[in-house]
């Protein structure tokens, strides 16, 4: 065998040895879990119309009792003050065809017309009194229990009206759906297991694997994920600073159950030091394994390091009776969990293909983008016999037919075969030039597409500078095969000549089975966009 021979069988050895990049197991529970958590709203907004002469009265009332408050009169007999209920929480997707649970402490706020009538006033009269009536004066009456004294009567005198009812969720990659109630349970303060069931209508969404919390244990770690509000735009701090799509990403909190307890109706309650704040409430809380093992639920304000947590096993007695499916796998979760799977095992090429399929019924997904991103990385950092599977592979036949002198017949049994006739230049069916130029009638030669849906398509080349890719938008021919860079390659003429370009694309350009950086083209040269089982095209010149 040659020097040559002796050294490409050693670097091919030397990169099988590279440590292959992995996905790790707490990544991969986060990227499993956060595409199928959804942000839940349930809120009305109104305009509260209140007269001025209950303003007047009650500042009467406050210098009768000795306050000093200077009234900020109202400028019109009839005023009006913006007011609103409600709120928003979280929740999470059980069911790949559109159903969610959620706290129902999250969806009762307009569950109720007459308690939200009331909200609305109440609301309202508190805002109008801080229109005009120091707010020192009226945190004083609050801390003395004394506001509502006043609240009530202004409430009461004020009318509502122009009221705007929103229930809607909203998926992890930005899309806003109604829904409906399918089942709701009162909160635990009431007897109730505080679960509420949602329907929207969408198809092949994301969905979150439930657990058994029967085996969950004092000391497990457990991590809530959701949308708390005092992460996200809303807040009236950290809202200045962060952009709008930021609040599509669900934090993950971690912490363990500190323990099991029981609710004055005998059903089974987990204690937590899990992180839950306001917007958490309906999220879920998963095991290590990314499963959901309770649902994030209450936590009081003096007591930070105690939250409590419904058990997904009683979520699932509320789904069966309120005959709901659950542990469905939908289009979507099939290829984004291969993909995810893929990555653990640092098989990152067929983790993208997967990812690539899971993002066209997903799309938009911070996660999934981010998750991509993660692919591209890995596939940068592995070693080349698994970066360019084809490429070392012809070189390790090379080398292996080579010591047995038979190179040359084995590359050729194994090259791809197509139909005659396609290999023949044929009469031009579609004229490219560059985007923005006129059409040259002096063509720098043709291309013949030898497979898939459009084998048999001739493109005449018709001026310099034609990219190739799968991006419409920035390419003058489109391939449209996932294998295939958004900007794969470009054509150019160089003294009459037809050079090839690649512009490093992510599997490659091969002309003749040989891998390219650039190459003149000749007649009959067969080309592989994004290798053998990609695009194959003939060059006529």
């Amino acid at each position: 065998m040659s020097r040559r021979a002796l050294l490409v069988l050693f670097i091919l050895v030397s990169g099988c040895r590279a440590d292959v990049p992995r996905l790790e197991s707490a990544e991969k529970m986060a990227y499993s879990v956060k595409p199928g958590v959804v942000r839940v709203s349930a809120y009305a907004t109104a305009e509260l119309h209140y007269p001025a002469s209950a303003i007047r009265k009650i500042d009467q009332q406050l210098r009768d009792e000795g306050h000093s408050v200077a009234l900020r009169a109202p400028t019109a007999d009839d005023a009006v003050v913006e007011t609103g209920a409600g709120g928003s929480g979280s929740g999470f997707i059980i069911h790949p065809e559109g159903f969610i649970v959620t706290s129902a402490h999250v969806v009762e706020p307009t569950r109720d017309p007459k308690k939200l009538d009331s909200d609305l006033r109440r609301n309202g009269a508190i805002a109008a009194l801080v229109r005009h009536f120091p707010v020192d004066t009226l945190r004083s009456l609050y801390r003395d229990e004394e506001l509502d004294r006043f609240v009530t009567p202004l409430a009461e005198a004020s009318e509502i009206e122009n009221m705007k009812v929103v229930n809607q969720i909203e998926l992890s990659n930005g899309e806003t759906l109604p829904f409906a109630i399918r089942s709701f349970s009162p909160p635990l303060t009431e007897g109730g297991t505080d679960l509420a069931v949602l329907k929207v209508e969408r198809k092949n969404l994301p969905s979150v694997p439930l657990g058994d919390s029967d085996t969950t244990r004092v000391g497990e770690s457990v991590w809530s994920v959701g949308y708390p509000a005092v992460a996200s735009t809303s807040d009236e701090l950290i809202g200045g600073w962060l952009s709008r799509e930021s609040d599509l990403e669900a934090t993950v909190n971690p912490g363990i159950i500190t323990a099991i307890k029981v609710n004055a109706a005998k059903t089974p309650v987990f204690q937590s030091n899990v992180a839950i704040y306001r917007g958490n409430s309906g999220g879920p809380t998963v095991n290590k394994d990314g499963q959901v093992v309770a649902v994030s639920t209450w936590g009081h304000s003096n007591a930070e390091q105690i939250k409590f947590l419904v058990p997904i096993n009683v979520v699932k007695q509320v789904v069966a009776e309120a005959k709901v499916p659950v542990s469905a796998e939908g289009e979507f979760n099939e290829h984004y969990r291969a993909a995810l799977d893929d990555a653990r095992d640092g098989k990152w090429l067929d983790a993208k293909m997967e990812l690539v399929r899971a993002t066209q019924l997903f799309p938009h997904s911070p996660d999934l983008i981010r998750f991509g991103r993660d692919a591209e990385r890995a596939l940068r950092d592995l070693p080349m016999w698994r970066r360019h599977p084809i490429a070392t592979g012809s070189a390790a036949a090379f080398v292996v037919f080579a010591f047995f002198g038979t190179t040359f017949l084995v590359v050729r049994s194994r090259k791809p075969q197509f139909p005659a006739d396609l290999m023949k230049a044929g009469t031009v069916e579609t004229l490219v030039a560059p985007s923005g130029a006129s059409v040259s009638q002096a063509m720098l030669g043709k291309f013949t597409i030898l497979n898939g849906m459009r084998a048999g398509e001739k493109l005449g080349l018709g001026g310099s500078g034609i990219r190739i890719g799968r991006e419409s938008a920035i390419c003058e021919i489109v391939l449209e095969n996932p294998k295939v860079s958004r900007l794969h390659a470009e054509v150019v003429s160089i003294d009459g000549k037809v050079l090839l370009i690649d512009r490093n694309s992510s599997n490659g350009t091969y002309v003749n089975d040989q891998k390219i950086d650039k190459r003149f083209l000749k007649d009959g040269d067969i080309i592989y966009f994004g290798g053998r089982n990609a695009v194959a095209v003939a060059f006529h010149a």
